[in-house]
């Protein structure tokens, strides 16, 4: 027994006549998908590996972010390009698929017979094929009801999938014919009816103003407390750290601005950024940040997140650490829990120069305020009042006043 070479260039040549052309059954085509499926996707996979870790990192960080739907399409657009490129090769040298050369099949020119496929045939089949998925793989449904088993793409190129085997498909019955270009219609119009409702949602959202006011970048868009978007990189997530000690933001909004630090400038935001990370986690977790944040127990970071679990002082930070501003804050809450009032009050001053720490910072600018004027009358009326208490008072006051219009 004599077995044809599957691995020919070259399909027998066939007739113009459409009794003459032996149709593939569905049964060996859709096998052979399968066998393509399960061959192709490792050297796909191979391909996107690294690309595929970006786009995920970017969706872990915010699934609505320009800047996930920007690399989900990217990573579609690179494989529907691999899967094209792939399946066209295949078709040039081979005239089949991986999965089409094992099941004894063959893509022909059709109704113009010519030895070998085109360029051209090869890559327009391979596109049309690959858009058909867009469509909810509707047009392969004609390979269940076209007469010669031919679907939009292989009309559209010219071509036809041919078996070398001694016995072919005899095409479908008509009532399967009938039905299934019934079931294809019927499944057009419930997908444009989708894509209509669809297109009138969103119009009716644009004009309602869903999309106003989004800037396009993923560190607005990835924590929407955060109103202040002239803050960029290590600056905003020590203004959205300082925040969320004042309790203006919720700890998953601080650990997406701590992930979008690490991920843009992962070695000079590192010390800040698990320390932000430390902050908002609680339990285990929390204890896991704080070994990794005190690797170096001389680092500022480290001296900060001690000082936050009551563990130490802020005295021994740097010059360099002591400017951060989470760091002033934390100060102006030591100093204010030492009863140094003025020291505290010098510190907020100078933080609501920044102008997304302005407004919050208010209540604790009133409450020193509130506290040195309960100080000052506390030691007047025990007779104690030294004169720099009195000037240091007189001018805090009169700066509460100027502020708040008070006469």
């Amino acid at each position: 027994m004599v077995f044809p070479d599957l691995s020919a260039p070259e399909a027998r040549p066939i007739q113009k006549d459409s009794n003459h052309f032996a149709i593939a059954s569905v049964s060996d085509r859709l096998i052979a998908l399968i066998l393509d499926f399960l061959i192709f996707s490792p050297v796909v996979s191979l391909f996107i590996a690294s690309f595929l870790k970006q786009t995920r990192t970017f969706f872990l960080l915010s699934s609505s972010s320009q800047e996930a739907f920007v690399a989900a399409a990217l990573l579609t657009g690179l494989v529907f390009f691999l899967v094209v490129v792939l399946q066209a090769a295949f078709l040039f040298f081979w005239q089949a698929t991986p999965g089409q050369i094992f099941l004894q099949l063959r893509v022909v020119s059709y109704p113009h017979p010519q030895r070998r496929l085109t360029l051209n045939q090869c890559f327009l089949r391979s596109f049309l094929w690959c858009t058909g998925f867009l469509l909810l793989a509707l047009p392969f449904l004609e390979v269940a009801s076209h007469p010669l088993r031919r679907a939009f793409h292989e009309r559209a190129s010219d071509t036809g999938v041919i078996t070398l085997k001694r016995r072919a498909d005899d095409g479908p019955h008509p009532i399967e014919s009938r039905f299934i270009g019934s079931w294809m219609r019927m499944s057009f119009l419930l997908l444009m009816l989708f894509v209509a409702i669809g297109f009138l949602q969103t119009y009716k959202e644009l004009l309602a103003g869903h999309y106003r006011g989004t800037s396009g970048t993923s560190l607005v868009e990835n924590c929407k407390e955060m109103k202040d978007s002239d803050l960029k990189g290590s600056a905003r997530l020590d203004a959205a750290f300082t925040l969320f000690l004042l309790e203006e933001i919720s700890p998953e909004c601080l650990n997406k601005e701590a992930d979008v630090v690490l991920w843009e400038n992962p070695v000079q935001a590192e010390g800040l950024g698990y320390l932000a990370k430390y902050a908002a986690a609680e339990g285990d977790e929390q204890d896991k940040y704080f070994t990794k944040v005190c690797e170096d127990r001389k680092s500022g970071v480290c001296i900060l997140a001690r000082f936050m679990a009551g563990q130490g002082a802020l005295d021994s930070l740097s010059k360099d650490d002591a400017r951060w501003w989470t760091a002033q804050f934390l100060q102006s809450e030591e100093k204010f829990s030492a009863q140094n009032i003025t020291g505290s009050l010098q510190l907020i001053e100078n933080l609501q120069k920044i102008a997304v720490l302005k407004n919050p910072l208010e209540k604790r600018f009133v409450r020193s305020v509130w506290t040195l004027q309960e100080g000052f009358e506390v030691k007047r009326n025990n007779g104690r009042s030294p004169a720099s208490t009195n000037e240091n008072r007189e001018e805090w006051l009169e700066k509460f006043k100027e502020r708040y219009e008070v006469p």
